[in-house]
């Protein structure tokens, strides 16, 4: 979040804050969820359609994590040899990284939509205990994969201008992490978390 790039420091707290719902949604799942474990062991009843909510929100945390993912490079890429490579090559190969994930990520909110819209025309409900209008997950699973789409579209448009205009920019904002920058990802966390305590008993 701090390596520089102007549009990570806009797009990133909107992202941070989807990625915080869902994790929220995350905890209080596994409460409701341990409660259900509980309650059919030692009360002999069950909560009706956990499962069926536990399918949703997969679906929809990761949707909300997709975007804060990508504005924090923490999406896998395979870089064994692309530092070997020219400096112009890596360039191009980091935008054009990014021009497919963009195309990704407009595919998938396309395929998302369509299959909203059908859910919306036939007033399709899950045939379930619960009955729940697929509409209601779906908008809220498209709603992560719209903002991922548009993150990525603005971000893939900036690298490939950083291509034309100044190519050392495009390998230090969109190219993988460094070794040395998890390092010190990994080491300003430990030091927020410990507050500048001593770890050292």
């Amino acid at each position: 979040m701090n390596d520089g790039n102007p549009l990570t420091r806009v797009l990133g707290p909107p992202a941070r804050v989807l990625a915080l719902a869902g994790g929220w949604w995350l905890l209080g799942f596994s409460f409701v969820t341990c409660f259900e474990i509980i309650a059919r062991k030692f009360l002999g009843f069950s909560l009706q359609g956990i499962d069926e909510v536990g399918g949703y929100t997969t679906a929809v945390v990761s949707s909300l994590a997709f975007a804060w993912a990508l504005v924090t490079k923490s999406h896998t890429r395979v870089d064994f040899l692309l530092a070997h490579m020219p400096d112009w090559l890596r360039a191009f190969l980091n935008a054009f990284a990014y021009a497919l994930l963009a195309a990704f990520g407009v595919f998938a909110s396309l395929r998302g939509w369509a299959v909203l819209e059908e859910t919306i025309e036939f007033d399709a409900h899950a045939i379930t205990p619960l009955g729940t209008p697929l509409w209601i997950p779906q908008s809220l699973w498209l709603a992560g994969l719209v903002v991922f789409a548009a993150i990525a579209v603005l971000l893939a448009l900036h690298a490939a201008w950083l291509l034309v205009t100044d190519r050392k920019r495009v390998n230090h904002l969109y190219g993988p992490m460094t070794l040395d920058e998890e390092v010190a990802i990994e080491a300003s966390a430990i030091a927020t978390r410990t507050a500048g305590k001593d770890l050292v008993p």
